[in-house]
């Protein structure tokens, strides 16, 4: 019964077995895309809870004449985590910025699917470029330190290569995604029309 089995796998057309190993991919990625966005959330609301708590205090303390000095630059540095980790929560959600109207309604499938995989690449090109010089910054800012935190800049410049990290993710998952797919407008980096 084992041998049946093995049988037609192996002399499966390859289509089949193509299809199989795509569909195989886009769960995988899908599953990483996934963990990458629940990351990046709880990153992101960990930093907005601090920014609001440090913000507040520091305008309540403020107003009792004992003001933190380090608050503004802290919420400062949060904040740049927000805008970087951020921002792949919105390219897994489609919030990204794109023309899409035209894609929609296309009828030629394949068209369609070359269009967004090309966008693909780009998008995957540019993050690469910001991977690598983000890092480049990040480890450059290594014996820098904060105005008044005695902290390496790297900390804070470490958000670049890894909001760009999540992001690959993410368009790693949709390129994937694309060719197995029947519908392959739904997985475009943006769903504005």
């Amino acid at each position: 019964m084992g041998t049946g089995v093995i049988f037609i796998t192996l002399h499966a057309p390859s289509f089949i077995i193509k299809e199989t190993c795509m569909t195989k991919a886009a769960d995988f990625l899908r599953q990483l895309s996934d963990m990458a966005d629940r990351f990046a959330m709880w990153i992101s609301i960990l930093y907005a809870f601090l920014v609001t708590l440090v913000v507040l205090g520091s305008v309540f303390l403020r107003m009792a004449g004992r003001a933190p000095s380090w608050s503004e630059e802290f919420s400062r540095w949060l904040l740049i985590g927000i805008a970087f980790i951020s921002s792949s929560i919105a390219l897994k959600r489609g919030g990204h910025i794109g023309i899409t109207a035209l894609i929609k309604i296309l009828p030629f499938r394949p068209l369609v699917t070359g269009i967004i995989q090309l966008s693909n690449i780009l998008v995957l090109t540019f993050l690469a470029y910001v991977v690598w010089f983000g890092m480049d910054a990040a480890i450059q800012a290594l014996p820098q330190t904060g105005d008044i935190i005695p902290v390496s800049a790297l900390y804070v410049k470490l958000h670049i290569p890894i909001g760009a990290i999540l992001m690959i993710v993410h368009v790693l998952y949709y390129a994937v995604a694309v060719t197995a797919s029947d519908d392959p407008t739904q997985f475009l980096l943006s769903q504005s029309t």
